[in-house]
């Protein structure tokens, strides 16, 4: 009975808590101070009262199901999802793939084609690249020592000792007919590096264009030098077989992807050796250097040195030096004489006074000397320091030193010229019978000869139309690495005291172009008293005169023009 009646008595207990509810009655509810939740006593119940301890739920323990990751419930499926085809990278960061035309292909993906297969040259025959040149008998003659059979030119066979006749040895006749004159004139009377060629690409395919270069003509391309002033990259390859040089240089002709080819030819610097007078000082007062520095000491021009490296550390030069740039291939970055000796005609401060003593000097080494033996360069080195002169915003570009012409240095110098640079050279120290020298010989260049203190030129320095103007030259005292001084002689010398000249007009008026300068120049030039008039150019320069100054110190008449359309920066 007893257990029917709690049955009863629980039962009763569900039926009243489902009807409070229906009837949206809400239950209060208090707290002990044991902490336990009760329900009131109904008001016309029986009495009966039932407590029911609290329920703590514990915090969600589930973590996110194999395969996805994160918190619970928020739950990201991994590994799920791969990235498509012709892409790389891990979803969703997919990326599309670099893809490259085929080897035996050039361009850029996906627009390769395949390449003109190059044809063996005029007076050749066989297939590239094993060309065998061939002659008719009318029109060569055999070396001496041959004898012709049918195309070819054989030895002349000699008896032994015991009387046989040995056979006979074909051998490769060497016809400069069979080369284009064109592709021989690069190379005739020019001093150049053996086995090396220069090659002009496109910039934006440089690298592939040489890589097909290496391939088809079997060299070695040189890591490939941007050079924005020719729109272009240069690249040097050399020949790893016994073909001419010669023959490369046919075949690169014809090549769609190259620009323009050529040798890597040499330059030194143009400096003698003589002897020095013992003589003072004159060239500051043969320029009138002392009055043209009351109008201008060239402050704020930027003259490029492109010679061998300067010892900024020298008193002379303390301060001068404004950036240094390397255009050789390694090597020690050692100073040498002839770049400190141009850079103290220029910007001397101390002692000496040069032209211009507040021009900022680049250091563009290019050239190097070793073993005693005269500084030299080459095309490639020449192009990398005058492309970053220009870069680095030189308005004179100070080159003394010669060399054969050369067609990639002659469009670098006039792309420069074009955009407002100013460029001054030596005229060479191959005496008076000597054919002209480059880059001096070029339309866009001031070619300065050497002269003495008594206004004779140098007996050394070269003649010739080319020639634009004089300067002193001639035992030229100047700065010399270890902090020493030195006297020598040479174009080289005068070229720095014009340089210097320009960068005074440049501070008087700085959109001054070359054709200008180079008429002002030549107008207030002192006409020398000599019995020698040829090979001076319009004279010998005057500095106070072109500033405008004259030796008392009065204004003079000199031509400063006023700049019609010139490309300044």
């Amino acid at each position: 009975m007893r257990l029917i009646r709690a049955l009863l008595i629980s039962l009763f207990a569900v039926v009243l808590a489902g009807a409070a509810t229906a009837g949206e009655r809400k239950t209060q509810t208090w707290t002990k101070p044991s902490g336990q939740s009760l329900i009131p006593r109904s008001g016309g119940g029986a009495g009966l009262s039932i407590a029911a301890p609290p329920t703590i739920l514990p915090p969600s323990t589930r973590s996110c199901p194999k395969g996805m990751t994160g918190k619970w419930p928020n739950c990201v499926s991994v590994g799920g999802k791969k990235c498509p085809a012709n892409t790389t990278g891990k979803w969703p960061n997919c990326r599309a793939m670099a893809r490259n035309c085929p080897q035996g292909t050039i361009g850029t993906w996906p627009d390769c084609r395949t390449p003109a297969k190059p044809k063996c040259p005029q007076g050749t025959s066989g297939k590239w690249p094993n060309c065998v040149e061939t002659v008719k008998p009318a029109d060569q003659a055999c070396a001496e020592g041959q004898v012709r059979k049918g195309k070819r030119c054989v030895a002349v066979t000699q008896g032994g000792d015991s009387g046989a006749a040995k056979p006979p040895s074909t051998q490769k006749t060497k016809s400069k007919e069979t080369i284009p004159p064109e592709i021989a004139a690069l190379i005739a009377g020019r001093p150049h590096r053996p086995r090396e060629v220069l090659v002009l690409l496109d910039a934006t395919r440089a690298s592939e264009i040489a890589t097909r270069l290496e391939r088809q003509y079997n060299v070695d391309a040189d890591p490939r030098a941007i050079l924005p002033l020719l729109d272009g990259a240069a690249a040097r390859l050399k020949l790893k077989d016994n073909r001419s040089l010669e023959s490369l240089l046919a075949a690169l002709s014809s090549d769609p992807d190259v620009k323009l080819s050529q040798p890597n030819y040499d330059y030194g610097v143009s400096k003698d050796s003589a002897l020095p007078k013992s003589v003072p000082q004159y060239a500051g007062e043969k320029i009138g250097l002392e009055e043209a520095h009351r109008l201008a000491r060239g402050k704020g021009v930027m003259v490029a040195v492109v010679d061998t490296a300067i010892e900024a550390s020298h008193p002379e030069l303390a301060g001068a030096i404004a950036g240094v740039f390397d255009a050789l291939d390694g090597g020690p970055s050692q100073a040498e004489k002839h770049g400190t000796e141009i850079a103290g005609i220029l910007a001397a401060r101390a002692k000496l006074t040069g032209v211009a003593p507040e021009a900022a000097l680049l250091s563009v080494r290019a050239f190097r000397g070793a073993g005693g033996k005269p500084a030299q360069s080459t095309t490639l080195q020449l192009l990398k320091g005058i492309d970053w002169a220009y870069e680095a915003g030189a308005k004179v570009v100070n080159m003394s030193f010669a060399g054969p012409k050369d067609p990639l240095l002659e469009r670098i110098i006039k792309a420069a010229a074009d955009k407002g640079v100013i460029f001054v050279a030596a005229a060479g120290n191959n005496g008076p019978k000597a054919p002209p020298v480059y880059p001096a010989a070029y339309p866009d260049v001031i070619a300065v000869t050497a002269t003495d203190d008594e206004d004779k030129l140098y007996s050394k320095a070269n003649r010739g139309n080319y020639i634009a103007i004089a300067a002193p030259g001639v035992d030229i005292l100047a700065p010399a690495p270890k902090g020493r001084y030195e006297i020598s002689s040479g174009t080289s010398m005068a070229a720095a005291h014009v340089s210097g000249a320009v960068a005074l007009l440049l501070e008087r008026d700085a959109k001054l172009n070359a054709a200008q300068v180079r008429d002002i120049l030549a107008a207030t030039a002192r006409k020398p008293d000599t019995a020698e008039q040829n090979g001076f150019g319009a004279g010998i320069i005057d500095a106070a005169k072109a500033l405008g100054e004259d030796s008392k110190g009065e204004a003079s008449a000199a031509p400063i023009l006023e700049p019609a359309g010139a490309q300044g920066r």
